[in-house]
């Protein structure tokens, strides 16, 4: 599950983001976006949770949590209006025998 965090602490690192999801379920991703420019953090990104169960844990626990006198805004990604869905890769997928 993809989720947005928002309100983010500009000191908080990718890293230390991530030790904080893990708390809930295994972690594949974490970005925190940053100004093209100044490479400043943008105080938003984005959080990749293994299962829907561990992003709904995370919601559960962390929307209006603390962290550095900020609560975060924990929430689940929508799609971009007009942006198809990613389509899962079916290449790996073993064929059917067609033996009987």
């Amino acid at each position: 599950m993809n989720l947005f965090v928002s309100n983010i602490d500009f000191k908080i690192t990718e890293e230390e983001l991530q030790e904080l999801f893990s708390e809930f379920g295994e972690v594949k991703s974490v970005k925190i976006l940053k100004d093209m420019t100044d490479q400043k953090p943008k105080g938003f990104g984005f959080v990749m949770m293994a299962s829907n169960y561990a992003g709904q844990k995370a919601i559960l626990k962390l929307d209006k949590r603390k962290i550095n006198d900020r609560p975060l805004s924990v929430q689940e990604a929508r799609p971009i209006p007009g942006q198809e869905p990613e389509k899962k890769d079916r290449t790996l997928r073993p064929r059917r025998s067609k033996n009987i």
